[in-house]
This record gives structure tokens, sequence and C-alpha cells, in this order.
């Protein structure tokens, strides 16, 4: 082996060892962007679920509201009968 292959030899190692790295770079930059948006997007379901827990007890409310109010105005129209 010539002196200018082992010269090119060792420049192509290296340019290899380099793409590499920056692979693994990319790649734990990659992974690190998915688990936050991973956790924003468990952070966004955890909200949605309290919300639509508060906005369920709010309508039973409402419901046993309007019930009491149908059963008043159920005895006034029998009492009128």
């Amino acid at each position: 082996m010539s002196t200018e292959q082992a010269g090119m030899l060792f420049v192509f190692g290296i340019f290899l060892l380099i793409t590499a790295i920056i692979i693994a770079i990319i790649m734990y930059f990659a992974t690190t962007a998915k688990a936050k948006a991973s956790v924003a997007r468990e952070e966004a379901y955890r909200a949605l679920a309290a919300k639509a827990n508060e906005d369920t007890d709010e309508i039973r409310a409402s419901l046993a509201e309007i019930k009491g109010r149908l059963l008043s105005v159920e005895r006034m129209l029998k009492e009128t009968e």
C-alpha cells in the first residue's frame, strides 16, 4: 500500500467517523424532540380530561336543577287541575 492510498484511506475513515457522529447527534436531538412533544401531548390530554370532568359535573348540576324545576311545574299543573 502506497503512502497516497494510506492517506486517502485515513481521510475516508475520518470522513466516515464524522458522518457517524453527526448522524448520532441528529438522532439524539430527534429523540429528545419526540419525547418533549409526547410530554406536551400528554399534558394537553390531561388538561382536556380535567375540563371534561368539570363540564360533566356542571351538566349534572344543571340537569338536577332542571329536574327539580320540572317536578315543581308538574306539581303546580296537578294542583290547578
